[in-house]
């Protein structure tokens, strides 16, 4: 059962964000994630209090091309009721105008230019963060496409190719200039990927720079870490990529309403914890049912990390073909720490780690469950925390290739 618990996080009141005709009550926004940010990713992250959310980055070409599997992407979701926002990359002007209307009719509230992903396969395509070295074509992009649709349009760029060449102020100012209604900055360059540091110092220096909205975007894995970027930079809004992956409830944390934002928080008891991991599996199987045991995986060990006792029911998963079996395994564990009165955002939220000195206190927690082969309690390795590089990688679909994601 959820409760409302005191120690809200230290949050100046804020106005709602307005991106162009489109008004998001909670500052907080899911990540474009490809491999990811499906329809049930989505539609749990915005149950959980995520004010925007995005889909997986869509090629351009692929929608004016009428790719079955591109435009599957685009399937309406009636259970999602608030603003969608659809991601398209592409390099060429005619077909993202062409595709952005696309979009457009399907109902997108706002259409993301990516010209942050730094990922080999985009960047050969000259699109993505490949942008950051074209940034005349950038400027015909984001005309072209303005000119295209009526909804709002906003860009997301990255610090600059590469440490010689931090141009974002630049192509900040020329993109405004062609019309963008709002721009997120991933505080790093395409040559760090996500390794690395993001400096936050750049999102201060473009929020002062540009009159248009500015989201920031980097190393944002913990929900303190949200009221801490905008009072250290300004921005508007923040987005939160792998933060989220199998943490639903860093957005529940972070904001109920407009304002205060972190006006609450909630008590996650095991229960609750396991019902979302049910449904997001039981979504995936509804979507595509012949899935390979290594995607179920996936999705589970993100919900596991931060866990205590996460690494010993990975290992047990190995040895599993079917969502089910998996997911009977992670409910017959028996948390020690629920038994304590601790919740789960307590134990799988609040880790060490994340930007400057924002340290958590560390929770050396046992999980208790039994295994098949024996009737005797096991007690798993205590786990001591995390950071914010343990987030799982996500995996191309199409390569199969580890690809780490904002």
């Amino acid at each position: 059962m959820n409760t409302l618990v005191e120690n809200p996080l230290p949050v100046s009141p804020r106005k709602q964000l307005r991106i162009g005709s489109v008004i998001v009550n909670r500052p907080v926004i899911l990540a474009p994630m490809a491999g990811v940010t499906d329809r049930w990713y989505r539609r749990i992250m915005a149950q959980h209090g995520a004010g925007l959310v995005t889909t997986e980055m869509i090629s351009a070409e692929g929608l004016v091309r009428h790719n079955r599997m591109t435009l599957k992407v685009l399937a309406p979701d009636p259970a999602l009721s608030g603003p969608l926002v659809v991601q398209l990359f592409g390099a060429q002007p005619q077909s993202m105008g062409e595709a952005a209307r696309i979009v457009e009719q399907n109902g997108a509230a706002i259409i993301d230019i990516n010209a942050g992903c730094p990922v080999r396969k985009v960047a050969r395509q000259n699109a993505g963060a490949t942008l950051m070295r074209q940034l005349e074509l950038l400027y015909h992009l984001v005309e072209t496409v303005k000119h295209a649709v009526n909804v709002p349009v906003t860009v997301k760029l990255r610090l600059g190719w590469d440490e010689s060449s931090m141009n974002v102020l630049t192509a900040a100012q020329q993109i405004v200039d062609a019309g963008v209604d709002a721009i997120t900055l991933h505080a790093r360059t395409a040559a760090q990927g996500y390794g690395g540091k993001a400096d936050w110092s750049w999102i201060r220096r473009l929020k002062a720079t540009v009159p248009v909205p500015v989201i920031g975007n980097g190393d944002v894995t913990h929900p303190e870490l949200v009221p801490h970027m905008i009072k250290t930079t300004g921005c508007d809004a923040v987005m939160i990529g792998r933060g989220s992956l199998g943490n639903p409830w860093i957005f529940g944390e972070i904001s109920t309403n407009p304002a205060p934002l972190g006006k609450t928080k909630t008590h996650l008891g095991w229960g609750d914890f396991l019902a979302t991991l049910r449904l997001h599996l039981e979504g995936m199987h509804e979507d595509r049912p012949n899935r390979p045991p290594g995607a179920w995986r996936k999705v589970i060990g993100w919900y596991l990390n931060g866990c205590p006792g996460a690494a010993r029911l990975r290992e047990q998963l190995m040895g599993l073909s079917s969502w089910e079996a998996m997911f009977e395994l992670c409910r017959s564990a028996t948390p020690e720490w629920e038994d304590r009165g601790l919740s789960l955002v307590t134990v799988k939220l609040r880790l060490p780690g994340g930007h400057e000195d924002h340290q958590r206190s560390r929770l050396g927690l046992a999980l208790i469950h039994r295994t098949q082969h024996s009737s005797k309690p096991l007690r798993t390795s205590v786990v001591h925390g995390g950071n914010a590089d343990s987030t799982p990688p996500v995996t191309e679909p199409e390569t199969g290739k580890t690809d780490w994601r904002l």
